[in-house]
């Protein structure tokens, strides 16, 4: 499923690999926080979102940097790294707008309605959250472009659903806050960065400069 992602990715004409820079970049922002609180034998745990705590607050900005063990940071790395380069590619207008609105809105969500009782930290509900733009907005907008993305989204990562499921020492508040945001701001993008219409009889050199269209352009809770 990854390799055919990449294929048709390539095929568009976007630029794949500044897609696969940014995610790249991203992805290692994380292992490095990691590393600096794995090598000072810190506990980094703190600056996870503490819910209806004043203190907890801070959490909302760095909570999705901080991870438990370096198996919580593995497990969310290959998601967030191939969610973030099929959003970028698929809606490179919105993109960065649909990040910082899944990061804050699911962190201030979680920070305001979940018991108290334990810090939230992992980057999973944003990864939730960009799972749930792509599907909702296949849905929402119904075009070619969108429907192919909701599809390979929910075939590789429809699993994710049980990440609702309440479980012990895993915050799947984050989880279902994260897809809560990222159906909302699917909605209110619903008619944002859409594929330009073009005539099916015109020359395929004049198709879309869309993404898919292009032809043209070479205790804490994890």
């Amino acid at each position: 499923m990854p390799f055919v992602l990449h294929k048709v990715m390539k095929d568009s004409g976007y630029p794949f690999f500044r897609s696969v820079v940014y995610a790249a970049a991203l992805v290692f922002v994380l292992w490095v926080v990691k590393g600096i609180e794995w090598m000072s034998g810190a506990d980094f745990g703190s600056y996870g979102i503490l819910p209806q705590h004043v203190e907890g607050l801070k959490g909302i900005l760095f909570s999705p940097f901080i991870h438990g063990s370096w198996e919580h940071l593995l497990n969310n790395t290959g998601p967030v790294f191939l969610l973030l380069i099929v959003l970028i590619n698929g809606y490179p207008k919105v993109a960065l707008q649909v990040v910082i609105f899944i990061h804050l809105v699911s962190g201030l969500l979680v920070w305001s309605t979940t018991e108290s009782y334990a810090y939230h930290i992992g980057i999973s509900g944003i990864i939730y959250g960009l799972a749930a733009f792509l599907i909702a907005s296949g849905i929402f907008r119904r075009d070619r472009t969108s429907t192919s993305i909701a599809i390979i989204v929910a075939l590789m990562y429809g699993g994710m659903i049980i990440g609702f499921v309440p479980q012990p020492g895993v915050s799947w508040q984050s989880h279902f806050w994260g897809a809560v945001s990222g159906v909302i701001i699917a909605v209110l993008y619903r008619k944002r960065d859409l594929p330009v219409v073009v005539n099916e009889e015109e020359d395929d050199s004049t198709e879309s400069e869309h993404f898919f269209e292009n032809t043209q352009q070479g205790k804490n809770l994890e």
